[in-house]
């Protein structure tokens, strides 16, 4: 039997710590660039116990010819969702499979701190405008790459 899925409330969702775990700014190699690629990757982990969820989002801007990143930024978001327990069924290995819904607005609210976080940091660099594009949490859940 599927278990309904009930409602996320935003206020039982707690954003408890953001850690800026890794950062590169090479200014110079940026802006000797004309085009840069974006890419953005996460990782989600969790403690059923003690209702948290870790969110790793890493931010790469890369440029043809460069193998290493201009720019990158590895930031973990620590939530603690409160009755996390509504919102994930154990398989048949006893392992959380987390609805899409709550893992996508976990997403949705790191992605959007760490926009702020890293326009932040870059502009204090000597880097103006470089702004991260407002993405699909569910688009970044169903791509492959």
């Amino acid at each position: 039997m599927e278990q309904k899925q009930l409602p996320i409330i935003p206020e039982e969702i707690h954003l408890q710590a953001i850690d800026v775990v890794q950062q590169k700014i090479d200014v110079k190699a940026f802006k000797s660039k004309k085009q840069h690629e974006l890419n953005v990757g996460h990782k989600m982990m969790h403690s059923l116990d003690d209702e948290r969820i870790k969110m790793e989002l890493v931010f790469a801007f890369n440029a043809a010819g460069i193998e290493e990143p201009l720019l990158f930024f590895q930031i973990d978001f620590h939530f603690h969702v409160e009755h996390l327990s509504n919102f994930y069924q154990l398989n048949d290995e006893k392992l959380p499979v987390f609805w899409v819904q709550l893992v996508a607005t976990l997403l949705g609210i790191s992605l959007s701190t760490g926009r702020g976080i890293i326009f932040e940091k870059l502009q204090n660099a000597g880097l103006a405008n470089v702004i991260i594009p407002v993405v699909s949490p569910h688009k970044m859940l169903n791509s492959k790459a």
